[in-house]
């Protein structure tokens, strides 16, 4: 009996639907691996087949290792990557269940990727099923959504959206391939070794965006300036006082001032009060919702979305890949609220908000989307308990909801001007809170500070109880941290919303940066030091957010996709011309760049027992663990010491001042650093507790 097969992008999904759809039992049975739903919805049939995210990707048609080369099609995962077996069964079995089908319909993430996922699937595994499909669209997972999603589903594929991620993906692996092989290929020609180099068109602009600032942290010179730091005391309490200039370039003049006004009375000048309103937040987009989690729970962008994509597949969030500020009232933002209101968390801010006797208007921001809403929670409960991750997320998105519907928070701000003597002023500054608004409703993930000074008046005196001088020196611009580079990379159209975390997790995995709070490694410095010198088109942002602006034009199917590859083809072609005349400049920055590298990680300091060879770390041949060991061991120097087994090890210049031996950084999981000294017998380890990366395998 023939029935229609839907769909899906992931297994958990497929379940969702089909017990959303259902109107009776549904069978589930495993053909194979892969595990399907099937149910009937009045007369008709229905099979439920969840994909595995892609099972296809971009492949080389010619053989063999070549640069440059421009000859690629579409081919199973299973036959482009190692381990990918799997996957290669997956689609066997998906495509011998699209034979007894009927229809066709795609209930992928309404999305690139979804919508590029399905398209694959359907026209390659399915006999070119893609050119009859349906297609379902929903931002919610919940059986209200899902139903209406079928019951108005779309004649045709997302085409426009599907032309669009293939272009995507085409050009990222024309750009990233070509480049990487010819670093590699570059290498390999003058040193016959072989070292995994990776470049990129969103990975190359943004390392040069952080490349950029570490340039100017380390080129960086600082001049010293001095500070006035004061007391004043009013109504019996002292509280921070500024001077009028916030530097001083002169330590004589700084002097004076604190000589002039130490201990010694002042008048209040003026008092100005003034009342700031503070408007509620905007909905959660991605981009958004990943920067405030770092803020708040210092979850890495990856993290986020990945944590909010579970909670999107527990039907408790929307679908969270958006880039809209846009809560529209077709959402059914009562229906929402009112099962908010239920629950125990939650019910009295929401029951509030209803009861309020207001239009339900959140306030929105300037961004959409044409695929979903912002993200925002179904009102659903969770069905089982939460991981401490997962929940802390669910409650900053319910909690910023509900805050897009609150009253303007307001604050009284005072500056009181203390006049001392005839010269100097100071600034004496309060804030209150007068009314907390929606920051009610988002606490305690909204700062409120508080700092409530006496009421005063132009006239009195006042004592400055204390007046000194802070030396100080200019700073460079602070590092990046994984949420304001994200937000650097939205701003220039780097990436896509679901993209940019991975791009940013590549460059960890290329070990090319490191650290919460983002340092370029001398490995990232190196390699965009050559991308600088010999394709420095690929490392500006200009090339790269046209070819973004261009592929959002294909989605929106104001220009085809023909054209937009053609013209980056064009773009390309002398650029590969140039770089394989360049091939033996290139390979000789890269060996100088490597043996560098290889020579710097691996000494940590000097011998303590021979004083002329280099303390080096050492892996044996036979078990392949690390130890330290030295450069004269081939000169009869025995001297040696284990090593933790665990975590990224890295030398550093200082020495223990216990022992004198060199002290290593252990990076272990998230951003923990240990500091340790090499010798294992030190006397300062003595009954302390090392970490478990101290211990071997």
């Amino acid at each position: 009996m023939a029935y229609q097969l839907i769909l899906c992008e992931k297994p958990s999904a497929a379940e969702k639907i089909s017990y959303a759809l259902s109107e009776g039992r549904v069978s589930r049975k495993r053909v194979g691996a892969v595990p399907t739903y099937r149910f009937k919805r009045g007369e008709k049939d229905i099979l439920v087949v969840p994909a595995l995210g892609h099972l296809y990707t971009v492949k080389q048609l010619s053989t063999g290792w070549s640069f440059p080369v421009f000859d690629i099609g579409w081919a199973p995962i299973s036959e482009v990557e190692k381990g990918s077996r799997r996957m290669g069964a997956w689609i066997a079995t998906i495509s011998k269940l699209a034979k007894e089908a009927d229809s066709f319909v795609s209930a992928c993430d309404f999305d690139t990727e979804g919508s590029l996922i399905a398209y694959m699937i359907l026209k390659h595994a399915c006999d070119g099923a893609d050119a009859r499909a349906m297609r379902m669209k929903f931002s919610t997972l919940t059986v209200t959504d899902l139903v209406a999603a079928y019951e108005k589903m779309m004649s045709t594929l997302d085409f426009n959206v599907i032309n669009a991620g293939k272009v995507r993906h085409e050009l990222d692996w024309i750009f990233g391939i070509n480049v990487s092989r010819a670093l590699m290929d570059a290498l390999s020609r003058i040193s016959g070794r072989f070292d995994v180099l990776s470049a990129g068109r969103v990975q190359s602009p943004t390392l040069n965006i952080l490349y950029k600032r570490e340039l100017g942290i380390n080129l960086h010179v600082p001049d010293p300036f001095w500070v006035i730091g004061a007391e004043a005391e009013l109504g019996g309490s002292k509280f921070p006082a500024a001077y009028r200039l916030k530097q001083i370039s002169s330590q004589d003049k700084a002097s004076q001032v604190a000589a002039r006004c130490n201990g010694k009375e002042g008048v209040i000048e003026k008092v100005d009060v003034k009342e700031a309103i503070i408007p509620p937040p905007f909905p959660f987009d991605l981009g958004t919702l990943q920067r405030e989690a770092f803020r708040v729970f210092r979850f890495s962008p990856s993290t986020t979305q990945k944590l909010a994509e579970r909670l999107y597949l527990g039907a408790l969030i929307s679908y969270p890949r958006t880039s809209s500020q846009k809560l529209p009232r077709t959402l059914g933002l009562r229906s929402i609220l009112e099962r908010l209101a239920r629950s125990t968390s939650y019910g009295g801010l929401a029951s509030e908000i209803l009861s309020s006797g207001r239009p339900l208007r959140p306030r929105e921001g300037i961004k959409t989307d044409p695929a979903h809403p912002a993200i925002h929670p179904t009102g659903k409960s969770p069905e089982a308990r939460l991981g401490r991750d997962e929940y802390n997320l669910f409650d900053l998105i319910v909690k910023r909801f509900l805050a897009t519907f609150g009253d303007y928070s307001s604050r009284k701000l005072t500056a009181i001007t203390i006049r001392c003597g005839k010269e100097d002023l100071f600034m004496v500054r309060g804030e209150s809170v007068t009314s907390e608004g929606w920051m009610r409703a988002y606490s305690p993930y909204a700062a409120i500070r508080e700092t409530r000074i006496p009421d005063v008046r132009a006239g009195e005196e006042v004592i400055m109880s204390r007046v000194w001088v802070e030396d100080r020196f200019t700073a460079p611009l602070p590092r990046f941290n994984p949420s304001s580079i994200l937000y650097i990379m939205e701003r220039n159209n780097l990436g896509t919303k679901a993209t940019r975390a991975d791009i940013l997790d590549t460059l960890y995995r290329r070990k090319y940066i490191e650290g919460g709070r983002i340092e370029v490694t001398d490995l990232g410095m190196s390699v965009l030091s050559i991308l600088r010198k010999f394709f420095p088109e690929l490392t500006k942002v200009d090339m790269t957010k046209k070819l973004g602006n261009d592929m959002d034009a294909i989605e929106l199917g104001t220009k085809e996709p023909k054209e937009v590859i053609d013209e980056a083809l064009e773009e390309l072609k002398p650029l590969f011309e140039k770089i394989i005349e360049d091939y033996d400049d290139i390979g000789e920055e890269l060996l100088k760049v490597m043996n560098f590298l290889k020579d710097k990680k691996a000494v940590l300091g000097k011998c303590p027992s021979c004083a002329s060879g280099s303390l080096t770390v050492v892996y044996s041949r036979r078990t392949g663990k690390r130890f330290v060991g030295c450069s004269n061991y081939s000169n009869g120097c025995r001297f040696s010491l284990p090593l933790p087994q665990r975590g990224k090890l890295k030398a550093t210049k200082e020495t223990c001042k216990a022992c004198g031996l060199p002290i290593v950084e252990i990076r272990g999981y998230g951003y923990r650093v240990w500091r340790l000294c090499i010798n294992d017998k030190c006397p300062s380890k003595e009954g302390m507790q090392l970490p478990d990366l101290q211990k071997t395998k």
